[in-house]
């Protein structure tokens, strides 16, 4: 007998063979596809992995400045490697842009010098006279001093009554200060004298409350003024602020990663930023600022100074009471002349946490956690001027992160190191 079978059975054949199909369809092409990520995965860190190998080797080699190089390590002739090294404030900035295939990545990097084993916790030029401290002053770490020694001393009743001189071991310091690396000084001069411009020059408009982001891997966006006021604004990554005469920081204003350059820069109280300062006559920075790690103020005095008289004379840098600065304060004058005001001061309760570079005279009230190296030390107390005297200044380079990398040094030793990544 000839048994018929509904049409309906059919159907659900057909539909359970339909599902089976699919399912086999669906685990083939999930198997496909996990492998293809799987290789696309390998290929991409294996180019991440290259583009770290390329910029630690940019980084040992003596690369020229603004000049794309292509690097060959020999591992992957399917990976090029391209490096570029250029200036961004103080800092090194490397370039390193990896391509396989149709996969590109790039890593960007500040770069400064690396804090060595020996780091110092100050250096004071020879300038035959002994260095005279005083008060609360305590120096911890290894200190270069001139040949004439340290000795404790005495202003308005104050004494220095320390157990010992130094915390640390000391060693006979030289006639010429420790040279910053002949590239950067060229670039400091150039960038405070207002001559600072690149090839790509985008100039914006600013407004109040306005938000402008750059990323580093685009063209530099300019903003210029005569006297430009930073307040309510928010201004991030790769822009250059740029002021024929003056610029002023509000405590309103979003800062970061930016450089600002004008003769006069001037901090209001309570402002917090990250970014490097370059003037060409005097940064000021007010009370409760906080300038965040990698930040940089830089003088570059090129005018010539008033003959001594007995007007006292502003200092070109001054940071004042509970800022906090992390980063380098740099001072640079090339005058041989004899001077006696303080042309960069550091106020009671100020603090560094870095490095301070002065080549004239420091007057320093507050603490370095980090190094200071300084042409001559003075003490402006009761209408005196007290030579080559540290009153009160706390220096302690015990407390600098091993991680810290500031300011390049044309020294054989100094290695280099990444201060932050860039966007």
């Amino acid at each position: 007998m000839i048994k018929r079978i509904k049409a309906g059975a059919l159907q659900f054949v057909l539909f359970i063979g339909v599902v089976i199909a699919v399912l086999l369809f669906t685990f083939v092409m999930l198997s496909h596809t996990h492998s293809f990520f799987g290789k696309k995965t390998k290929v991409l860190i294996n180019t991440v992995k290259q583009t770290d190998l390329a910029l630690d080797y940019a980084m040992k080699s003596s690369m020229v400045f603004n000049d794309s190089v292509p690097i060959d390590l020999g591992i992957d002739t399917h990976t090029k490697l391209q490096a570029i090294k250029e200036y961004w404030g103080i800092f090194e900035k490397y370039t390193v842009t990896a391509k396989t295939k149709k996969n590109t990545f790039t890593k960007i990097a500040l770069v400064g010098s690396n804090t060595e084993k020996d780091f110092p916790a100050l250096f004071v030029k020879e300038n035959q006279r002994p260095l005279i401290i005083v008060g609360k002053t305590k120096i911890t770490g290894d200190a270069y001093i001139p040949k004439q020694g340290i000795r404790p001393g005495n202003i308005a009743g104050h004494s220095y009554n320390k157990s010992s001189l130094i915390f640390g071991n000391t060693r006979t310091s030289t006639t010429v200060l420790p040279k910053i690396a002949s590239t950067l000084k060229t670039s400091i001069v150039n960038t405070s004298s207002n001559t600072f411009k690149t090839t790509n020059d985008v100039p914006v408009s600013l407004e109040n409350n306005s938000i402008l982001s750059n990323s580093f891997k685009e063209p530099t966006k300019y903003i210029y003024g005569t006297i430009i006021n930073l307040s309510g604004v928010s201004l991030t990554g790769n822009i250059i602020v740029q002021a024929s005469e003056k610029i002023s920081v509000d405590a309103s204003a979003k800062l970061q990663d930016i450089l600002l350059i004008a003769p006069e820069i001037e901090f209001k109280n309570n402002a917090e930023a990250t970014l490097q300062a370059f003037a060409s006559r005097s940064i000021k920075v007010g009370k409760n600022c906080k300038l965040h790690y990698p930040s940089a103020l830089v003088v570059h005095k090129k005018e010539k100074h008033q003959k001594n008289t007995n007007t006292r004379i502003p200092p070109s840098i001054s940071i004042n009471a509970n800022t906090t600065i992390k980063g380098v304060v740099l001072y640079l004058d090339d005058s041989k002349e004899q001077q006696f005001n303080s042309h960069v001061k550091i106020d009671t309760n100020a603090l560094i946490i870095g490095e301070l570079y002065c080549t004239q005279n420091l007057e320093h009230k507050g603490a370095v956690m980090g190094s200071v190296t300084t042409n001559n030390f003075v003490a402006l107390e009761n209408g005196s001027i007290y030579q080559n005297h540290l009153y009160n200044g706390i220096i302690n380079s015990d407390k600098l992160s091993s991680k810290y990398a500031g300011l390049l040094l044309e020294h054989k030793k100094t290695t280099k190191a990444i201060s932050k990544w860039l966007y």
